[in-house]
């Protein structure tokens, strides 16, 4: 019999330190979450998430932005979206190594 964790594929730190982590997620606050998708990519390439999260983020905060210009911003929702996205992609990049134990 086969031990799927001796089988298992070893996958990449996305971070190599404390400091390197809250960096990541202080440029992803500070850039209102324009610099989301880029972080994204970087941890798909490792093969920490699918190749779908840069992309739904990318979507997200640059077309938002895109069709907000096209078609207004009357009610102000584009800063609501790029605001909820930035939350939510700050929480995403602070919890992307939690489940990272040495060896694996």
């Amino acid at each position: 019999m086969s031990n799927p964790y001796i089988n298992a594929p070893i996958r990449a730190r996305m971070y190599t330190s404390t400091p390197h982590k809250v960096i990541w997620v202080v440029v992803v606050v500070a850039s209102a979450g324009l610099l989301a998708p880029p972080l994204f990519f970087v941890a798909a390439k490792k093969r920490v998430v699918s190749m779908a999260v840069p992309a739904i983020y990318a979507v997200t905060v640059y077309g938002s932005a895109f069709v907000g210009s096209l078609l207004g911003n009357p009610k102000n929702w584009v800063g609501g979206v790029l605001s909820i996205t930035m939350i939510i992609a700050a929480v995403h990049a602070a919890i992307l190594d939690t489940d990272w134990k040495p060896g694996r």
